[in-house]
């Protein structure tokens, strides 16, 4: 019977270790996303509807670390990306209703629409 409550409460552990957030309204905070061959982490402030802060984006080429700015008009995120040494990179997104993540695309200095969605932390 214990090997049994132990497996039960193993499973129960790790079920519970990586569930979504409940829906938020505003982009504060830190945000991070894997797909399609791209790492994207996102840290934003947001004040009113405008949005500042930092970025990272990474792929087997490399990664880079730069700045974001932006607008947030619930459920509509567009914000630019600036790094280093590139063009900049348009990140566009929509705010789920149902969990706190956002789903958006990358566009710009060689990425062509490619969608990274994002969870907040």
């Amino acid at each position: 019977m214990r090997k049994l409550f132990t497996l039960v409460a193993a499973i129960a552990i790790v079920a519970c270790g990586d569930s979504p957030l409940a829906p938020v309204q505003t982009v504060d905070g830190s945000w991070s996303g894997l797909a399609n061959g791209y790492s994207l982490s996102l840290v934003m402030a947001q004040s009113d509807t405008i949005v500042s802060g930092s970025a990272l984006i990474a792929n087997v080429a490399g990664a880079n670390q730069g700045t974001l700015a932006g607008t947030f008009v619930y459920p509509t995120l567009h914000l630019t990306l600036s790094f280093p040494g590139f063009d900049a990179v348009k990140y566009d997104g929509t705010m789920s209703q149902a969990e706190a993540k956002i789903f958006g695309s990358l566009n710009g200095s060689g990425i062509n629409n490619v969608e990274v969605d994002v969870r907040k932390k």
